[in-house]
């Protein structure tokens, strides 16, 4: 019977324990995403290594002899320049 007594006041205390974190963690701040974190880096230093990326990435393709993707402004359409420089627009195909 002690056993029985222990075991279900052991059962009481895990779950008051347990209570009592949950009401404390809703008082906290909810704690940020870590997939989200930028490690203090601001939009524009993220936009503007983005951009250096893709540029270096186009400029590599371009060595080895692949089509490279890019927007033309004027047109605004997207295209293909092959290696030989010609261009093949979205809208077009």
């Amino acid at each position: 019977m002690q056993k029985e007594d222990a075991g279900k006041e052991a059962k009481k205390n895990i779950i008051k324990d347990f209570r009592e974190a949950l009401e404390a963690q809703e008082h906290l701040p909810p704690k940020p995403n870590e997939l989200d974190s930028t490690c203090g880096i601001g939009d524009e230093e993220l936009v503007k290594r983005f951009c250096e990326a893709i540029r270096r990435e186009n400029e590599l393709s371009k060595e080895q002899g692949l089509p490279v993707t890019g927007y033309d402004r004027e047109r605004k359409a997207s295209y293909i320049e092959y290696p030989d420089g010609r261009r093949v627009y979205g809208d077009e195909t």
